[in-house]
């Protein structure tokens, strides 16, 4: 009996998620992901590629190293995979971001995406994610839920 709930148990923990389930392999309907499905799926499995949140340059900069390795594809096809990979899995830089990138990137409104610049012009770069919270008129909750796509590079 200890066997038998030991093995089970493995076996609970060796699954993936249900929702991880439904969505391998799906990758949101967008302007290059075609271009992303030629390009990159030659070498790896698209979870591979899409596995890590990037910021723009961090997404140029791992596709300039994969067309180094041979991935091939136009330049068109190219840019639109950067694109496509920053819209849908990358990072914003809040230290570096206009306030309609804020704005369009972490769904905050005109006002709040506003305050995040000025805020930054004021007091200089953003070290932490808890010094971004303490923006005046930002909501720390609709920060939260995308702190995971919030980069502070310099």
């Amino acid at each position: 009996m200890v066997r038998l709930r030991l093995h089970l148990a493995l076996l609970l923990l060796a699954a993936p998620p249900a929702d991880a389930q439904e969505n391998s392999g799906q990758l949101p309907d967008g302007k290059g992901k075609q271009a992303l499905q030629k390009v990159c799926s030659g070498c790896h499995e698209l979870e591979t590629v899409t596995g890590s949140l990037r910021t723009r340059i961090g997404w140029q900069q791992s596709v300039d190293d994969m067309i180094a390795r041979g991935a091939e594809g136009s330049d068109s096809e190219i840019a639109a995979v950067v694109e496509y990979l920053t819209a849908f899995f990358g990072k914003i830089n809040v230290n570096t971001a206009s306030a309609k990138e804020l704005e369009t990137s972490l769904g905050l409104s005109p006002k709040e995406a506003e305050a995040i610049v000025g805020y930054r012009e004021k007091n200089g770069s953003f070290k932490s994610f808890e010094q971004l919270k303490t923006v005046p008129g930002v909501s720390g909750e609709k920060l939260q839920g995308k702190r995971n796509r919030i980069a502070f590079t310099q």
